[in-house]
């Protein structure tokens, strides 16, 4: 089936990594319970309007619709992903390009508390908070002046460690987006298909399933070209969307000059002296 809870939802590992035991992860649910999510629109009713392209939606079936996105997807060498989602009452929004070569960039955000900048390539991942997300910090530890020097001491800085740093581990995971997307491929049987819609420049057609608390989950499939995976969303209690472009478009991620980056366990040391 569409991911209902992509790999996206790993961005708790980042307000783990940098909020600590006190940070924004530690409501979140283990398995991931940032839903991917909403669209601006309400999923169409099951039957179809017959939009044109390659994939043939009149004789498909849903799950079939289903399998030909996967399939598209799991060829991808490339992609960006980017929106926003409800985990913990918490929103976050996203926007992350990542190829199959082990490359990403981009940004993660939880609105009301700072933004982190990612980049993982050559296998060491980096990250750099903002100056907002560190006050953010010291407020949980009850000592706002705290992170105005945090700010200040890493400012410009990103934040690295071993690969097998507990700490560090969930980001290559991440990082990982195109791979863990297509792992299950698995269709629903229940899925239904929805109607015609134009997303993000492209002709799509939707699939839809529901979740057992009446939730549902509409993926918006491609009709022009590939049967691409171009929007996901989830219409429920937490609601959100997460959109794929530049598919297959290259992706040249450079890691931060070495003055800039601090070991994380260094990082931990000068944090405990503020």
């Amino acid at each position: 089936m569409f991911p209902k809870r992509p790999a996206v939802a790993t961005a708790a590992v980042c307000c783990a990594l940098v909020l600590g035991a006190g940070g924004c992860a530690r409501n979140q649910d283990p398995a991931g319970s940032s839903n991917a999510a909403a669209a601006s629109a309400s999923p169409g009713a099951s039957g179809n309007t017959g939009a044109a392209g390659s994939l043939d939606i009149e004789k498909l079936t849903a799950a079939e619709i289903e399998k030909q996105s996967q399939d598209a997807m799991a060829s991808l060498s490339s992609v960006r992903i980017s929106g926003n989602m409800v985990a913990a009452g918490k929103k976050m929004t996203l926007d992350l390009a990542t190829d199959t070569k082990g490359n990403c960039q981009g940004t993660i955000g939880v609105v009301g508390m700072g933004q982190i900048e990612i980049i993982h390539t050559g296998g060491t991942s980096y990250l750099r908070p903002d100056a907002a997300f560190w006050k953010t910090i010291a407020a949980g530890k009850g000592d706002a002046h705290a992170g105005d020097v945090a700010a200040e001491l890493f400012k410009g800085r990103y934040l690295t460690g071993a690969k097998d740093d507990p700490s560090l581990a969930g980001l290559a995971a991440m990082c990982d987006i195109v791979k863990s997307m297509t792992d299950n491929k698995d269709t629903d049987d229940d899925a239904v298909k929805g109607a015609a819609a134009t997303v993000n420049g492209h002709s799509t057609f939707t699939v839809v399933s529901t979740d057992d608390d009446g939730s549902t989950n509409t993926g918006y499939v491609a009709t022009d070209g590939k049967p691409y995976l171009v929007k996901i969303a989830h219409y429920g209690a937490e609601p959100g969307e997460m959109n794929f472009t530049d598919f297959d478009k290259p992706l040249t991620v450079q890691a931060p000059p070495a003055d800039n980056v601090i070991d994380y366990t260094q990082f931990k040391a000068k944090l405990t002296t503020i």
